[in-house]
């Protein structure tokens, strides 16, 4: 009986660390988190804190930094995220805007010019978004975009994955990019699983 108690002590023990062990590597996860909310859309976006998060006017060769890459109606770009491994040869940004705006809303769903739609729609936040891809380049610059779309309560919901840049070849001597466009893509999309919708 003695050995059997022992033995059950030091079990106890072992979960007990184990249980800590756990709930320390659930702090540190939570830690490493930030969160935006919305100031006038019901939505929140949990990301990575090694993100960076651009405020204030941004623009490129292609893309003059509004809230969706079709920028002709009002709406409001609501957080741009930046990978931060980012520099002045190549970018690579997660973009979320919206608006209310009838014409934007109207023309939501409608595809940019010389984009591609994807065959079947995504579901983020518990929605279903349209997709579609975009590649540009021209003066040596290029661009690839993967954008998603849906209309929710009235409102136009525009995400963007860009990633964009110069050709590392124009320069003496040549320059390797931070990262490739399908690496940068795949970290991109994981930003998207952060999304939700208030009371859903």
């Amino acid at each position: 009986m003695p050995r059997l108690a022992l033995t059950l002590t030091l079990c106890a023990g072992v979960a007990l660390s184990a249980c800590q062990q756990r709930d320390a590597s659930n702090q540190d996860t939570d830690a490493a988190k930030e969160t935006f909310q919305a100031a006038n859309y019901p939505l929140e976006v949990r990301y990575d804190a090694s993100l960076i998060r651009v405020d204030g006017e941004v623009s490129s060769y292609f893309d003059n930094g509004g809230w969706q890459l079709s920028d002709d109606a009002p709406g409001d770009r609501l957080i741009l995220l930046e990978l931060p491994e980012s520099d002045d040869e190549e970018t690579a940004l997660w973009r979320l805007g919206a608006s209310r705006d009838e014409e934007a809303v109207a023309n939501c769903l409608r595809l940019p010019a010389n984009a591609q739609a994807t065959p079947s729609k995504t579901t983020l936040a518990g929605e279903a978004f349209s997709g579609f891809t975009l590649g540009d380049a021209g003066m040596s610059h290029f661009q690839n975009v993967e954008g998603y779309r849906a209309v929710v309560n009235d409102t136009c919901y525009a995400i963007d994955l860009i990633v964009q840049g110069t050709d590392g070849e124009v320069y003496d001597p040549p320059r390797q990019p931070p990262f490739s466009s399908d690496e940068a893509m795949e970290r991109l999309r994981t930003i998207s699983d952060g999304l939700s919708f208030n009371g859903k």
